[in-house]
């Protein structure tokens, strides 16, 4: 009966092992291996609970048995009980300290527990009952992966094939280690064998997408063809289909297995936003109206009427948001929205009120807070740090505090009470992980390598503080066929200048023919860019050298206090006054020799201008850009106002209120450069 019964598994044929199970059981019902055997064909069969019952009569019967139940707690690790199944395997150790079974499962849970001593010492007791089972090699060698020991790892891995060639656990494992290594044509040998021997459904996914990166996209869509025909239930395969078929473009197919992911679970976001996608790319208008759609299907989904807001125009975003509303009144995320849009409008009171029953709604939501802070600031200034300290008060998350406390800084400053809005602005920078990205560091122009051909065209730069997006901004609407704002959104331009940009040694560091490169691609002719960078120094000018720079400056001592209250327009983060101050110190100071040696090369815009004589300043880039007509300059808010239309900008010279204080010394470190640049030393 035993041999049947495994003959019918080895053959993946659960229904002829259960009929044999079944009759064994009926033969011999006092017999614990019977209901072992039936317990095995009920797993394969895909009866949990039933292989549990058949395991719990196996070991009533033979409750001395450590190897039942190590097979009860396989069953629990298999539906992810991790407690139950530690348990059981303990418990079979203590019945059988020699039960290998049960010390292979253990010491895999340990790994996954992070407890890696544990896991050493569990693979030391496998060792000694059997030293060269292929799964005690395996689990030597994920310790040793894990501990950080490559060169003792992939031999371990490797005895392990060698001793267990058709095992895909085995198999698995030191593909998976393979890839880890980048070795992947030899990991897609181990993976294609494993996934030939029923490995799982995850592993089938990795190959998949393994070929997809190589840059063998009909493969992988052959390959996730031919898992999804086998498992036509299985979800993964058909995220897997998605994904191959879209590589391909073959996007009836990639939507049609969307299709059976979204019936099975139509709030997943990824499926959701891969579909929005996919639809985008084919048809922009009409995938509005299959989100349309989707909205009034589902209208209670916050996350489809986010995806909407996001594809709207700012002219149509309140009709988007009252149908929101309409659809799902009592939303507090569309209450929000709609204070944020009453606000941009002006409507200042029905944004206050909108926001407090919003909040009275969802006291976590990231907005309202701060906009009921600003109207406080901006109208109600003598209740403003009353209202802000019961803001802060019932904040519930640290976003909410660190927003109030640089908006209760501000009303600080307009109360003159100026050391305490430090404090409060320090709280705001300080507290939690940084707002923002680590600012690059800025290398000079020695540590460039340039080539014969430098670039052309514009570059276009202000350093934190400087509201350079204002001058993006001019120019976006004068030159909207030259501007280029790509590295502000995803997927970036990679050549090298972005944000996130490595050493200027480092093999992928920015370089003139990936500059000029990432242009021709796009089809923009190189002579006619200008081109928005994130950040500047005397490298990118010397790398960059067949170009100009149009850069926004302003008094160094108020870019750094606007920095720290307002932030950064590129989302870098605030380091503190004395890191501030030296690094702009040390950017300014490139500027300056780079001015110096190449005048005509560099032409700077006073920001402070947008305010206080725009006149002057359209003219002035209109010269410096050889343009015809002055740019128009009332197509962008005003430095001091934000979108929002609150304040998020000080007045040029603000930073003289603070100059006797916390922050003099960082502006005695400032005020050799700003007298350079032309600006008063006191």
């Amino acid at each position: 009966m035993r041999d049947t019964v495994l003959a019918a598994l080895a053959a993946r044929n659960p229904s002829a092992a259960l009929d044999a199970a079944g009759q064994w059981v009926e033969a011999e019902p006092r017999l614990a291996d019977a209901h072992w055997a039936l317990a095995q064909a009920r797993s394969a069969a895909g009866d949990g609970e039933g292989a549990l019952a058949a395991l719990d009569t196996a070991i009533a019967l033979a409750p001395d048995r450590g190897d039942l139940i190590a097979a009860r707690a396989w069953l629990d690790l298999g539906a992810r009980r991790l407690d139950a199944a530690k348990a059981g395997f303990d418990a079979a150790l203590a019945q059988d300290p020699n039960q290998l079974g049960a010390y292979i499962p253990a010491a895999h849970l340990a790994l996954a527990r992070g407890d890696l001593e544990e896991a050493e010492r569990l693979v030391g007791y496998a060792r000694r009952v059997d030293d060269g089972h292929p799964h005690v090699l395996l689990l030597e060698g994920l310790v040793a992966d894990t501990r950080g020991d490559e060169a003792r790892a992939l031999p371990l891995f490797n005895a392990a094939v060698q001793r267990a060639p058709e095992d895909a656990l085995v198999l698995s494992t030191y593909a998976l280690a393979l890839l880890r290594r980048g070795h992947e044509a030899f990991a897609e040998q181990a993976l294609r064998k494993a996934v030939g021997l029923g490995a799982t459904a995850g592993l089938r996914g990795l190959l998949v997408g393994l070929l997809a990166r190589q840059g063998r996209a009909p493969e992988a869509h052959a390959e996730g063809r031919d898992w999804a025909a086998t498992e036509p239930a299985s979800l993964p395969a058909q995220w897997a289909l998605a994904q191959a078929a879209a590589g391909v473009g073959a996007v009836d197919e990639a939507l049609a297995a969307i299709a059976v992911l979204r019936a099975a679970q139509p709030r997943h976001l990824p499926f959701f936003a891969f579909e929005l996608r996919l639809r985008h790319a084919v048809d922009p208008a009409a995938a509005i109206d299959w989100l349309d759609a989707e909205c009034d299907r589902d209208p209670t989904w916050t996350e489809l009427w986010r995806s909407r807001i996001d594809a709207t125009p700012d002219g149509g975003l309140d009709a988007v948001v009252d149908r929101w509303r309409a659809a799902a009144p009592a939303e507090p995320i569309a209450m929000e929205f709609a204070a944020q849009l009453a606000e941009r409008a002006g409507r200042h009171a029905e944004a206050d009120a909108l926001a407090a029953q919003a909040l009275a709604l969802e006291p976590a939501l990231p907005e309202a807070p701060l906009l009921r802070a600003r109207h406080a600031v901006q109208h109600v200034p003598a209740e403003a740090l009353t209202r802000i300290v019961g803001l802060l008060t019932a904040a519930v998350n640290e976003p909410q505090r660190r927003g109030l406390e640089a908006w209760r800084a501000v009303a600080l400053d307009a109360a003159g009470r100026y050391e305490e809005a430090i404090g409060s602005w320090r709280r705001a920078w300080s507290e939690g992980a940084p707002l923002g990205v680590p600012a690059p560091r800025p290398a000079a122009a020695s540590e460039a390598r340039p080539g014969s051909e430098g670039g052309q065209g514009w570059l276009v730069w202000g350093p934190p503080g400087s509201r350079v997006e204002r001058l993006n901004g001019v120019l976006a609407y004068a030159l909207p066929q030259r501007l280029l704002i790509d590295r502000w959104r995803q997927p970036w331009r990679d050549d090298g200048f972005n944000l996130m940009r490595v050493a200027p040694d480092h093999p992928d560091a920015g370089s003139a023919e990936r500059w000029r490169d990432a242009l021709l691609r796009h089809g923009f002719p190189v002579g006619e860019a200008i081109d928005a960078l994130p950040h500047w120094d005397g490298w990118t000018h010397a790398t960059l050298h067949g170009t100009r720079l149009l850069v926004a400056l302003r008094d160094p001592r108020d870019l750094l206090l606007n920095w720290m209250a307002w932030g950064s327009s590129v989302g870098l983060a605030f380091p503190g006054p004395g890191p501030a101050a030296a690094w702009l110190r040390t950017v300014l100071e490139q500027l300056i020799e780079a001015e110096s040696a190449e005048p005509d090369r560099i032409v700077r815009i006073d920001a402070d201008l947008f305010d206080h004589d725009p006149a002057t300043l359209a003219v002035r880039l209109g010269e410096s850009l050889g343009l015809s007509d002055a740019p128009d300059l009332s197509v962008v808010e005003p430095l001091g106002r934000g979108r929002h239309g609150g304040r998020a900008d000080f007045a040029p010279g603000a930073w003289r209120r603070y100059a006797a204080g916390e922050l003099a010394p960082v502006f005695a470190h400032l005020e050799p450069v700003a007298v350079r640049l032309g600006y008063p030393a006191r």
